[in-house]
């Protein structure tokens, strides 16, 4: 990082050390959330939303499908739609992983690239691929960023500078040649901006059953396809998505919201304590019992 950076990422930092670590603060941008952790965390399935990871200090190793992937400082994470992926973390007291989570809204994306398509011949990516990607953080994209974290540290700077910077930042991933990701979610005949837009219509539905040949209609594509194109961008075939993402939900409840574990499992739909708990202890490690002192 420039000088400039490490500054006022520094200030940031301290304006949010008071927050609990491990999790997301808000900032003075309902788009921007502040990430920070001083200690290390194993390998561990975490739910991302659609927007660009920014490590503004430290290293986030990655695991999904089979690939492993590194994102720290100088670069950033572009998740194209909602994902489920193992993540570890490298932090200590001395050196703390801290960064910013900026969350897009498709339609300024489909926005963006009208705008670029006007002035270049930019061709859509050539084959489908994993909706999550690490780039390296351009000389320009830094300069936006580094105006981000100082207009955080001022309120008053971020409201009336920050939306316009934010955008801009989204404006130079666009613009990234080796960045497939957030551009193939703006060619809405392809398969992976579909299986993007059904993902975040589940989502927004809060559905808790899912049938393959209704979201195949849903999307627009043959189960079959449905099926190829789903593992193709999310790791995962679709039952086995929904299923992991049934119980990141119920993780929450436990930590968060203090339920039980019969009552966690009943409100992400199981039917059974003991099958919620035998999938719970497969996927996370521990059994739902343990979720709140972790």
């Amino acid at each position: 990082m420039s000088q400039e950076l490490t500054a006022a990422a520094r200030t940031l930092l301290e304006r949010y050390r008071g927050c609990n670590p491990g999790g997301f603060s808000p900032t003075e941008l309902e788009a921007v959330e502040f990430f920070w952790t001083d200690r290390p965390t194993p390998r561990v399935p975490l739910s991302y939303e659609p927007g660009l990871a920014i490590i503004l200090s430290g290293k986030k190793i990655g695991h999904l499908d089979g690939q492993r992937f590194e994102y720290g400082e100088g670069s950033y994470l572009a998740v194209g739609l909602p994902l489920i992926f193992e993540c570890e973390t490298q932090a200590s007291a001395e050196a703390p992983l801290f960064g910013l989570f900026l969350r897009f809204r498709p339609a300024e994306l489909q926005e963006l690239k009208g705008l670029l398509e006007r002035d270049s011949a930019q061709r859509p990516p050539k084959a489908s691929s994993l909706g999550v990607e690490p780039l390296t953080v351009s000389p320009i994209m830094k300069e936006a960023i580094t105006r981000l974290v100082r207009q955080l540290c001022q309120p008053h700077e971020a409201a009336a500078l920050g939306p316009g910077t934010l955008r801009e930042i989204f404006f130079h991933a666009l613009q990234d040649s080796h960045g497939r990701v957030l551009l193939s979610l703006t060619q809405l005949s392809r398969p992976e901006a579909r299986i993007a837009q059904l993902l975040r219509r589940i989502e927004a539905r809060g559905d808790l059953v899912w049938n393959v040949d209704a979201m195949a209609k849903d999307a627009g594509m043959s189960p079959a396809s449905l099926h190829r194109h789903f593992k193709c961008v999310t790791g995962y075939p679709p039952l086995q998505y929904f299923k992991r993402q049934k119980l990141m939900r119920a993780r929450q409840l436990l930590t968060s919201e203090r339920t039980s574990v019969a009552q966690a499992a009943h409100a992400v739909g199981y039917a059974s304590a003991a099958h919620f708990s035998r999938d719970f202890r497969k996927l996370f490690g521990h059994p739902p019992s343990l979720a709140r002192s972790m």
